[in-house]
């Protein structure tokens, strides 16, 4: 159980995105997936179709990781547990099972920033590789705090992020902090109501993550399997347009 700062009281948000996905899975079975060097991607039966990142630093090494691969035309229910998993791929095939299952609807398409709408008085804090957003987000705001586990010059290691979250006015969180279990231990420092989670691995699901105010996610269709086969990540898939980005507004969260 891990306690939710907005709502007050434990959730264990983990279970709870397994057990939405299941809910909307509705008897849909695997039909297929990839483990990508950039991505994994799982489609189901009925075409509905997920990604998450892959942690490529955490695989072991081998020319042959499984003595069994994971089976498709199971009910994705089995792969929805896969989340669990102690093994990376296997804990992101679950991920994109998930997100298959949930990521489904209407969504406001555009790019998350848009929705944040820096000013020069806001700190801002990132957690997770989102360089593309960084000269951007200099140019918006006083100051941007970057956390990285590496030593990279300009970036404050992760063992700070106590120290230095609490400064923050907006916190931009990967949803890889989901896959390797982090996303609790970092949250808990925030003290601010402007939280924004984003990434291919985002799973559009305000019950488990209450703390977001807006989830800026990525849609896919059947051909990102195709895309990840061939070694494609994120930017590949809105090139090939075999994906896009969404952006979902939490309209139950306190308006900053």
């Amino acid at each position: 159980m891990v306690y939710s700062q907005k709502e007050g009281f434990k959730i264990n948000r983990y279970n709870i995105l397994k057990e939405e996905a299941k809910k909307r899975a509705s008897g849909a079975t695997v039909k297929d997936y990839a483990m990508g060097i950039g991505l994994c991607t799982v489609v189901l039966n009925d075409g509905r179709t997920g990604v998450a990142y892959t942690a490529r630093e955490a695989i072991p090494w081998g020319c042959s990781l499984y003595d069994e691969l994971p089976k498709t035309g199971v009910h994705a229910e089995e792969f929805i547990d896969m989340f669990d998993s102690d093994d990376v791929l296997l804990r992101a095939l679950g991920m994109a099972t998930i997100n298959a299952c949930i990521n489904q609807g209407e969504f406001e398409k555009g790019d998350i920033m848009e929705d944040v709408n820096l000013t020069k008085s806001d700190v801002v804090g990132m957690i997770g590789d989102f360089t593309p957003m960084v000269e951007d987000i200099k140019l918006k705001a006083k100051e941007l705090y970057i956390f990285e586990k590496e030593k990279i010059p300009g970036t404050i290691p992760t063992e700070k992020i106590p120290d230095f979250l609490p400064k923050c006015d907006v916190i931009l969180i990967s949803a890889t902090t989901l896959l390797n279990r982090t996303f609790d231990s970092i949250i808990q420092h925030a003290k601010t109501d402007r939280i924004y989670m984003l990434g291919p691995s985002t799973p559009i699901c305000p019950t488990a993550l209450p703390e977001v105010k807006v989830f800026g996610a990525t849609w896919v269709n059947e051909g990102a399997l195709r895309t990840v086969y061939h070694g494609g990540g994120t930017r590949n898939l809105y090139r090939e347009k075999t994906g896009k980005k969404i952006n979902f507004i939490n309209r139950e969260h306190k308006k900053a």
